[in-house]
């Protein structure tokens, strides 16, 4: 069985769950479940990144990451999601594409570490005024997996 899906909504900008007409929760999709999971999630800012007054946002489950599999080699900074709610706050740039490519490309990084991924690669671009997209290549099995998103401040 896999994982619970979510399914992104591009006129909201939001992921939620995919109930099926039989009422159940429809599974599979993994490896975009995780994609929207990694860049959706805001991770915790760092000094010196931009914050929202002084929530430095990040998700409760980080502070148990210390707690997993003592088998698993421990990884600094183990933290899930990415910084992607920045962006808004940055100049409509290519250097701010840069950087939103760089952030996707960091915040599925754990799936090369997991071997759930041979390799990933973005695109970001600019969508109409204050939306953002983005492509988002996932190569897995030999297979490339491209998944597309758009978004705007305050979806």
């Amino acid at each position: 069985m896999g994982d619970i899906r979510i399914v992104w909504d591009p006129t909201t900008g939001t992921g939620d769950l995919n109930v099926l007409p039989s009422g159940t929760l429809e599974t599979g999709h993994d490896l975009e479940t995780a994609s929207l999971i990694s860049m959706f999630t805001d991770a915790q800012a760092d000094p010196g990144d931009i914050v929202y007054g002084t929530d430095p946002a990040g998700v409760w489950f980080d502070t148990y990451s210390a707690l997993e599999d003592p088998a698993l080699a421990t990884i600094a900074k183990d933290r899930i999601g990415s910084k992607l709610y920045q962006a808004f706050a940055r100049p409509r740039t290519h250097e701010t594409l840069n950087w939103l490519r760089d952030e996707i490309i960091r915040c599925h990084g754990w799936m090369i570490t997991d071997g759930v991924a041979a390799d990933v690669d973005a695109n970001a671009f600019f969508t109409g005024p204050g939306g953002i997209g983005a492509t988002v290549t996932i190569t897995a099995n030999g297979v490339a997996n491209v998944f597309s998103y758009v978004w705007a401040q305050g979806s």
